[in-house]
């Protein structure tokens, strides 16, 4: 039982005949009977209250993914006959709000109200939630009966889904089964057939299917696109430099995620085989993608609550599990992070060792702090010795960049904001077997053209 304002008011004056019986003894008599009697009422207020037949349900929506809005719909029904007050305060996990929403409520008798929560989830993962708690105050309103309910479930979050720019439309053709039309850049012209459209001007005179502009009555062309079914691994750095934040509420191994998604999507699509391998330390995960939106949900289903380990890389490791499933030649991906120069040793390495069979493409997700660290002014002898620190790790940086360059690996530097967008296209390049079309990028990096994803 919950006392209500209205109760300590009443107990308020009744104190007031309790000093008053200093001059009147009897007035104390009168205090203690209207003591037990208002506790009595609000004994029997709250019991009242917490029969009150009420229905409480949370409906969320179909998927939540990380850093986009959604609307939890919270239903109370009041089964009875008169009115009751409500306050409710929703125990979400901090991953889904960062407080608590709270409201009060007045449902009419047989009435139903819906309370919608906007909500932004902010960590992806698999999320139990605390229970719903409800006040509810009896008709005396002397007193509150506090109930809790909907505890113990469990949301899952998952990584970013919906993308704009170049991206988006990448995505928007590959759910439409329009691969052929892929706005990338490529030499020369594809030899597999993929559809029939309209004739456009500028198509080749070649192109135009005969029997099929016969029995339309309206120039038809062939469209060819490039052969599929490619080999992709992609290698996840999933080590401590990915626990890093790169935005206010993402780290690098989100966008890394998000990016290896949105590959994933389109790979499957081109109807290419896919093989992401997330390794620290040690192999944390293997995903296989062979195409088809089942083998593409069961991607995001293994991914979704992936977290980075605070432990260095194996990059050795890693090359050397791939080498041995992946007997294939085909396009390998890294996706990491360089932030010191024991990683920079040993990613270098391994590349030589991957690059004698396949193509390789090095993404790496530029540190902000380390930029930061980089390019302010010290103001103190700590501050300049990280300075120096990350000035020589950039430089590290940028001498394994043109080591790399020459011996034939594709690379790019990006910041979180341009991630996927670069990532995706030299995945593109890469199976297409693009030789050039890369343009020099900020930071002793490369990064692709946008006309390449815009297709001029």
């Amino acid at each position: 039982m919950i006392p209500s304002r209205r109760l300590f008011l009443v107990l308020g004056v009744i104190t007031v005949l309790v000093v008053a019986a200093v001059v009147a003894p009897w007035m104390a008599a009168v205090a203690a009977g209207a003591d037990l009697v208002f506790l009595a009422l609000a004994f029997l207020d709250f019991r009242r209250a917490l029969r009150a037949p009420l229905v409480i349900r949370r409906q969320w929506p179909p998927l939540l993914s990380q850093g986009g809005e959604a609307e939890l719909a919270i239903t109370i029904e009041n089964g009875g006959a008169r009115t009751v007050l409500l306050r409710l305060r929703d125990g979400l996990h901090p991953a889904l709000a960062a407080t608590p929403p709270r409201t009060e409520l007045v449902v009419a008798g047989g009435s139903r109200i819906v309370w919608r929560v906007p909500v932004t989830p902010r960590r992806r993962g698999e999320h139990r939630l605390l229970p719903l708690t409800v006040r509810i105050l009896g008709p005396l309103g002397l007193a509150w009966a506090q109930r809790d309910v909907a505890g113990g479930e469990v949301q899952r979050v998952f990584p970013r889904i919906r993308w704009g720019g170049p991206v988006g439309r990448i995505l928007h053709l590959a759910q439409r089964h329009q691969m052929g039309q892929l706005p990338w850049r490529r030499h020369g012209e594809g030899t597999e057939p993929y559809a029939l459209r309209e004739y456009l001007p500028g198509d080749p005179v070649r192109k135009i299917h005969w029997k099929a502009t016969a029995r339309h009555g309206r120039p038809i062309v062939r469209e060819d696109t490039w052969e599929r079914g490619a080999n992709l691994t992609i290698l996840l750095d999933c080590g401590r430099a990915m626990a890093a934040p790169s935005g206010v509420i993402t780290s690098k191994l989100d966008e890394a995620i998000a990016a290896a998604l949105v590959i994933i999507r389109v790979a499957a699509a081109r109807q290419d085989r896919v093989t992401l391998l997330a390794f620290s330390d040690r192999v944390e995960r293997v995903v296989r993608v062979r195409g088809g939106a089942n083998s593409v949900r069961t991607a995001f289903q293994r991914l979704y609550d992936l977290e980075a380990r605070l432990a260095e890389p194996a990059y050795d490791l890693a090359v050397e599990r791939m080498l041995e499933s992946e007997r294939r030649r085909g396009v390998v991906l890294f996706l990491t992070s360089l932030a010191d120069l024991a990683a920079v040793g040993l990613l270098r390495e391994a590349l030589g060792r991957v690059q004698r069979r396949h193509r390789v493409v090095l993404a790496n997700l530029e540190d902000p702090e380390l930029e930061r660290l980089a390019l302010g002014a010290p103001r103190s002898e700590e501050e300049a010795f990280a300075k120096a620190s990350a000035l020589e790790i950039l430089l590290a940086n940028r001498r394994m960049a043109r080591a790399l360059r020459a011996s034939g690996i594709r690379l790019f530097s990006t910041p979180a904001t341009r991630f996927a967008e670069a990532a995706l296209s030299g995945y593109l390049e890469a199976v297409a077997g693009v030789g050039r079309g890369w343009v020099r990028g900020g930071r002793g990096g490369r990064i692709p053209s946008r006309k390449i994803l815009a297709g001029g």
